[in-house]
């Protein structure tokens, strides 16, 4: 104990007295501390390097059987292209390898070399071959000649960052477009070494995106780090998950394909003597065409899963070559000649579809016309004038039965197939877009 207050009083005085006489420079110990100059860094230069057996080429630890550790940490710039067609995700990062160098402690001499960090080019020490294992472009480690190590003296704790630009593989699940989420990941590994030669491991369990710039089509909404091993190889794991930006998409494609599938059912609104159905019902046919086009181009070519917009598209599609068809034969009943009459089974269902059998108006028709085409069989052609006067003016009010013609015919199909092609429109969008935005995620908007 006694020993213990001796120090401390000697280290107060100490520092009493050079805190005194640091205003007029005359701090004895600030003065026995060596400022490191130009020679101090030449000379520890070689020691180290120049005039020693340090190389680059071995493990820098004495027992060369032993694992070096290598601790890897993993900034993410920005992300510069997700090309989901080819699989592949281009990235800016930073990649920070640290590890401890047993020679560099060995040479050290602190009253010598003063220095207590020193950076070093890259080329002059060991570094561990650390390779982009999952890379579409080349399998050959990280970093060129112009990077730098930094190395504390005093410890050998080597510290190398550099920054890469990658490029890697990435299996897309397209399913859920233009509401998907994808997963990538980013893996090194120390290539041709095992995992006994050469171990990686980190600190983190996530990606540092502190100095991360938002990308414009996908956000980054999670991330972790996991570390495996593989074929004898230590690798590491830089997981991420990419959710899309939906805005673009919903403007562009999904809501002018709900408009467009509304526009199909008002096909049958159009009058048929405008003679613009079938155009209409054309155009609306290859809209959808070009749209299914424009979405095969935008995803990846892959049957198991195929995009749920794949198959809603298809559909409308369907229903729309459907229409076109109808469109044809709706036409043709319109068009057939007045003076025919409908047959009695068509004339009864039409009747009913339309309530005429309930309207005052049209019961008395129908009776009319009984009674005309009565009068029609028990006369002949020998009937004086009046009785043929008196079928004439009854003909002229009653020349079909409830007034079906035709043409109230075709009207009354359009009616039905418009109600039935709009509520099948709304059925199948609602089917298939529903599940997709229940999937939207406001936050990344």
């Amino acid at each position: 104990m006694e020993k213990i207050c001796v120090i401390l009083l000697c280290l107060a005085v100490c520092f009493s007295g050079c805190n005194a006489d640091i205003s007029t420079g005359n701090c004895s110990v600030c003065q026995s501390m060596p400022i490191p100059t130009l020679s101090h860094v030449i000379l520890i230069f070689k020691d180290l390097f120049t005039d020693s057996d340090y190389t680059n080429l071995v493990f820098p630890v004495a027992d060369q059987t032993a694992t070096m550790t290598v601790d890897m940490s993993f900034t993410l710039y920005s992300i510069t292209e997700f090309d989901e067609i080819a699989g592949t995700l281009s990235v800016i990062a930073r990649l920070k390898m640290s590890w401890y160098d047993q020679y560099v402690i060995e040479k050290y001499v602190p009253k010598t070399h003063v220095l207590e960090s020193l950076d070093v080019p890259q080329d002059d020490i060991w570094l561990p071959p650390i390779t982009l294992f999952n890379s579409v472009d080349s399998l050959t480690p990280v970093g060129h000649s112009g990077y730098e190590a930094t190395i504390a003296l005093t410890n050998g704790y080597v510290q190398w960052s550099i920054g890469i630009v990658t490029k890697t593989s990435c299996t897309v699940n397209a399913e859920d477009y233009p509401f998907d989420r994808q997963e990538c990941e980013i893996q090194f590994t120390p290539w041709a070494f095992e995992y006994t030669e050469i171990e990686l491991s980190s600190d983190e369990s996530e990606i540092d995106l502190e100095e991360f710039t938002e990308n414009e089509e996908w956000a980054v909404t999670n991330t972790s780090v996991e570390i495996t091993v593989a074929a004898n190889r230590s690798i590491i794991h830089y997981k991420m998950t990419l959710a899309r930006r939906p805005v673009f998409f919903l403007v562009n494609m999904i809501i002018p394909i709900i408009l467009l599938g509304l526009l199909n059912s008002l096909c049958f609104v159009l009058p048929t003597d405008s003679g613009e159905r079938m155009g209409f019902a054309t155009n609306v046919f290859l809209t959808f065409a070009v749209y299914m086009t424009i979405l095969a181009s935008s995803i990846p070519q892959q049957s198991k899963p195929l995009t749920i917009m794949s198959y809603y598209i298809a559909i409308m599609l369907s229903v729309s070559s459907i229409t076109t068809i109808i469109s044809v034969f709706t036409l043709r009943i319109s068009n057939r000649d007045p003076e025919n009459e409908v047959p009695l089974g068509l004339n009864y269902m039409f009747a009913f579809l339309t309530c005429r059998v309930c309207r005052k108006r049209y019961r008395e028709m129908g009776k009319n016309y009984d009674r005309l085409n009565d009068d029609d069989e028990e006369t002949d052609s020998g009937c004086d004038e009046e009785a043929e006067r008196m079928s004439d003016d009854l003909a002229s009010n009653t020349r079909f039965r409830f007034g079906i013609t035709w043409r109230v015919v075709g009207k009354t199909v359009d009616k039905m197939l418009f109600m039935l092609f709009l509520m099948g429109t709304l059925g199948v969008s609602g089917y298939f877009l529903t599940p997709l935005v229940m999937k939207l995620d406001m936050s990344i908007i």
